[in-house]
């Protein structure tokens, strides 16, 4: 146990140097304190805050060989993160005011990613110069929007169309969209949702949108499918989009070529909570911080800050209102009936580290799917095309292959 302690206190005093975690950090109401099983006496502070009642000092208290697992570069799925440990790591308990936690959120993250060594964060320079911005007018029958898209690849190749997280834009599939292999072989197409990124809101929603169901979102990836692609598309979509591209198989079969689901949900309860636009959280770090605990360990601390980054970028109330198509208003076992994988390929990749959308999870949905293709990716978490985007191609370009040769794509 006294090894434990030590290596605690020298995490905990690396994350009052770390200058993230002291930006975000600054200012809160509560205090910090890790624990090594149930003796005070073994309490550890992280962060001394300005705590105004003892329900704002949030305690992390876990066994030793929880501890052992949190500090390991490489734990087991669930102990990879704060949120993830909350969840599902054993004997670990966090003693705390619901509303306290959430505005901690962020550097609670941050240093559980500092306990597993991730101190430095080594950036690189993403070549985006081969991807192209535009705006198409596009019509949604009973309005019309105007919406933000990329483009890279072959102007005349076959679509491969892909379809972002919840909360998130189409950034989330830059390198992929940079990659030379993928770029000889598909006209790759990403857009931003309404509302999303680069994307305004729908006229007369901003500001008072209160959920994205999914007929509207349906219609509005079918009709990129007709106006932009202009040809039955390669659906890739991660998360909420996963579920979408299911969804359109399933509804709107001839727009489709072919489905990739990168961590599709079976259905994905307990995601949405009032935090995520809460009066007395910010928003710009809460959420963030929140999807960040769906990450891999092996994604960098350059990749982490990335995903993130966009997130923080979200309009307000957005990534709620994703999550009620997401955790709503989508269930695999209804919505997926009758998908024929005959008329086309349909594979599912998911994450080990992903616990809102799990291996599992994928694997109950492509059971439901006859002649459907599932892989676990090891290395992985919630976010692939981010975390580790050359390591997912060793996953996606066999499925997008098998796709191409069943739909006679040359």
């Amino acid at each position: 146990m006294k090894a434990i302690v030590q290596e605690l206190r020298a995490a905990a005093a690396l994350a009052q140097q770390d200058s993230e975690f002291i930006s975000a950090a600054r200012g809160l109401p509560c205090a910090i304190w890790l624990q090594v099983g149930a003796d005070p006496e073994d309490r550890i502070p992280a962060w001394a805050g300005q705590p105004a009642a003892p329900s704002q000092c949030i305690v992390i208290s876990a066994p030793p060989d929880t501890w052992r697992k949190l500090l390991d570069p490489t734990p087991p799925p669930g102990y990879h993160s704060f949120t993830a440990a909350h969840r599902q790591a054993q004997g670990l308990r966090v003693k705390g005011d619901a509303l306290a936690i959430a505005q901690a959120l962020h550097p609670l993250e941050r240093l559980f990613e500092i306990l597993r060594g991730q101190v430095a964060a080594a950036p690189s320079l993403l070549d985006r110069s081969a991807i192209t911005g535009h705006y198409a007018n596009l019509d949604l029958g009973a309005t019309s929007t105007s919406l933000y898209y990329e483009t890279s690849g072959l102007a005349d190749g076959p679509p491969l169309l892909m379809l972002h997280t919840a909360g998130a834009d189409s950034r989330q599939y830059h390198a992929l969209m940079a990659d030379p292999g993928l770029r000889r072989q598909w006209r790759m197409i990403a857009f931003d949702m309404p509302g999303h990124g680069r994307s305004m809101p729908l006229p007369g929603q901003a500001w008072t949108e209160t959920g994205l169901t999914r007929d509207t979102y349906l219609q509005t990836c079918v009709a990129v499918i007709r106006q932009v692609a202009s040809a039955p598309a390669v659906l890739l979509g991660c998360s909420m989009g996963a579920a979408m591209a299911l969804v359109a198989a399933a509804r709107s079969p001839d727009d489709v070529a072919g489905v990739v689901a990168l961590e599709a949900p079976w259905k994905a309860t307990g995601r949405r909570t009032p935090m995520l636009c809460h009066p007395q959280v910010n928003q710009a770090a809460h959420n963030p911080a929140y999807v960040r605990g769906l990450m891999g360990p092996a994604a960098t601390l350059a990749a982490r800050r990335d995903a993130a980054w966009i997130y923080a970028q979200g309009g307000f109330n957005v990534y709620a209102n994703d999550l009620w198509f997401y955790s709503e208003d989508f269930d695999a076992a209804e919505h997926l009936t009758g998908l024929d994988t005959r008329r086309f390929g349909v594979s599912l990749l998911t994450g080990a580290y992903d616990y809102s959308a799990s291996p599992e999870d994928s694997r109950r949905v492509a059971a439901r799917i006859p002649g459907a293709r599932f892989a676990a990716m090891p290395e992985l978490g919630h976010f692939p095309m981010v975390e580790n985007p050359q390591r997912l191609l060793d996953y996606l370009k066999p499925e997008l292959d098998h796709i191409r040769t069943a739909r006679g794509i040359a």
